[in-house]
């Protein structure tokens, strides 16, 4: 698929992040070439890159000169790159923007927390290795089965994610895995869960589980285009967590739901507390 790339002027860089684990969130691009159906974002997104999402990218071209200038009176934190995009899709190695501001904000004392589905952030292995401590790196794996092109059209393989957290932990990068959203009817089987859990046990990587969590385009289209109803309920919830319990207690994985980090991160008010 083709994509529209056009370059934009941004006046912030740094926002306050509306996910509890993050002070800050950091958004290179408008819009993502994933094109994920089930994605939230697209609801977060305002204008073109939402209209036509999946096929409509902006790229914020002075982000790092912005960046520079506002990492000298914020307060440290933990910054999440991204919330609303995928840091690491492919524009990502025209125009460097994620590894810039990853070194950047680490040379700044800020943590950056990386979530993507791409491996092009083992590009970055170098930058991530010189943060340390300062960095983490989570992959997105809704399954290891060919079923994930119905929700996610324009993403790498799950085999080739799982390739990536590989090479990422080898190197002494800290990663996890996020396991979500888990769609009822579509990635809610032991089948989906257990070779997630086994790569999360190789890599010593936390795993982290999370509901669908419904918005009105995404439900949409998966009843149009998947002719299923995606809405989760406290019951069906109940018997996935349960499993995936049981299943990551007899593999040994430290397995945690999203509320569950949530609260933890804000009982200890830092990821680095909450990663060592």
């Amino acid at each position: 698929m083709s994509i529209i790339v056009k370059e934009i002027k941004v006046k912030k860089a740094l926002s306050k992040s509306g996910l509890p684990e993050y002070d800050y969130a950091l958004n290179p691009y408008l819009g993502c070439q994933h094109g994920c159906i089930y994605c939230y974002a697209r609801d977060f997104t305002k204008g073109e890159p939402a209209i036509k999402w999946g096929e409509v990218v902006y790229v914020k071209v002075n982000l790092i000169e912005v960046l520079s200038s506002e990492v000298k009176g914020l307060r440290r934190g933990v910054v999440g790159l991204s919330t609303i995009t995928d840091p690491y899709q492919p524009i990502e190695s025209k125009y460097r923007l994620s590894r810039r501001a990853l070194s950047l904000l680490c040379d700044s004392g800020f943590h950056v927390s990386v979530q993507t589905k791409s491996a092009l952030v083992i590009r970055d292995i170098d930058v991530l290795k010189q943060c340390g401590e300062m960095a983490d790196v989570g992959l997105t794996i809704t399954t290891m089965s060919d079923s994930y092109k119905l929700i996610e059209p324009n993403t790498p393989p799950p085999l080739v994610r799982a390739m990536t957290i590989r090479k990422l932990a080898k190197a002494g990068v800290k990663t996890w895995i996020f396991l979500g959203p888990i769609i009822p009817g579509i990635n809610d089987s032991r089948l989906n869960y257990e070779p997630i859990i086994r790569l999360a046990k190789e890599t010593n990587s936390q795993l982290i589980i999370d509901r669908f969590r419904p918005r009105e385009t995404a439900v949409r289209l998966m009843r149009t285009k998947l002719n299923i109803n995606p809405v989760p309920t406290n019951n069906w919830w109940r018997r996935v967590v349960g499993e995936l319990t049981q299943l990551c207690d007899s593999y040994g994985v430290n397995c945690i739901t999203e509320e569950d980090e949530w609260r933890s991160r804000r009982r200890n008010n830092s990821i680095l507390d909450y990663l060592k």
